[in-house]
């Protein structure tokens, strides 16, 4: 439970995925004024948006993590040179 808690915070603190879901929600009710949409399909939506956010965060985690090993190899190779 306190896993899946510190993933829903952590979710809701990243400034792009209250960006996407404000943009997503103002798109579906101007769509709801013009052409009327399912509410199955306004789920699906937000669950298609939910989807590719954390998907998103994973994939920038992994990028921050092999940049941040990089640089740790790197500063152990320069160490190896002028030692």
């Amino acid at each position: 439970m306190g896993k899946a808690l510190k993933g829903i915070i952590l979710y809701l603190k990243d400034w792009r995925n209250w960006l996407t879901h404000s943009l997503i929600g103002i798109g579906i009710l101007l769509v709801a004024f013009f052409m009327p949409v399912k509410p199955i399909y306004r789920i699906l939506l937000i669950v298609v948006v939910v989807g590719f956010n954390v998907t998103r965060m994973k994939l920038s985690k992994k990028k921050k993590l092999q940049e941040e090993q990089g640089k740790e190899h790197n500063i152990e190779l320069i160490a190896e040179t002028e030692a």
